[in-house]
């Protein structure tokens, strides 16, 4: 990791708030909803709830893409699933690591519906509520944060950086931001 990245949340911060918005799914739904993890960026975050669910993590991927190799969205997305992805009669949550502008999560919301799911819930470890153009309910959020470019915990840059046990400000000099700890 460069030196100029600077942690924004810690490891064992995003640990504890991932096992409590475990919780927060058990008491929420009566039978376990079928989680979605939005592709490559959300699979550390379901990976990590599956931990706390158990028999209750039923993870499925689907894939969307709107940043490419940049730091700034395209703002077209692109959603693409597969045939083990059967969201029919199911209440659905989906998984995101970072809602930014919205665009992605209402369209990949909008996908599922159309695809039959009963409903869609999102949950998100990181929301960014300055930045949004699309209005999104959010069921479970991690962590509020301000208009910076992060990595880590799935984030990446141009591919980069997912594998950071931690969130990390990119681009110090775009924003300043306070660490996040508990």
């Amino acid at each position: 990791m460069p030196d100029d990245f600077r942690t924004l949340i810690d490891a064992q911060t995003l640990g504890n708030r991932v096992s409590e918005i475990a919780q927060q799914i058990r008491d929420r739904y009566q039978t376990p909803p079928l989680l979605v993890a939005i592709a490559q960026g959300a699979r550390v975050f379901a990976s990590r709830l599956s931990e706390h669910l158990g028999d209750w993590a039923q993870i499925r991927e689907i894939g969307a893409r709107s940043y490419g190799d940049g730091t700034e969205s395209s703002g077209e997305v692109e959603v693409y699933d597969d045939a083990d992805l059967d969201p029919r009669g199911r209440e659905v949550l989906l998984l995101e690591d970072i809602v930014d502008t919205g665009r992605t999560v209402a369209r990949v919301r909008e996908h599922l519906l159309g695809r039959g799911a009963v409903s869609v819930d999102v949950a998100t470890v990181l929301s960014k509520p300055t930045r949004r153009v699309v209005p999104v309910d959010l069921r479970f959020t991690g962590f509020e944060i301000p208009d910076v470019f992060v990595v880590g915990f799935g984030m990446d840059l141009a591919g980069r950086y997912r594998d950071l046990d931690r969130v990390a400000v990119a681009h110090p000099e775009r924003g300043r931001a306070s660490s996040i700890t508990q």
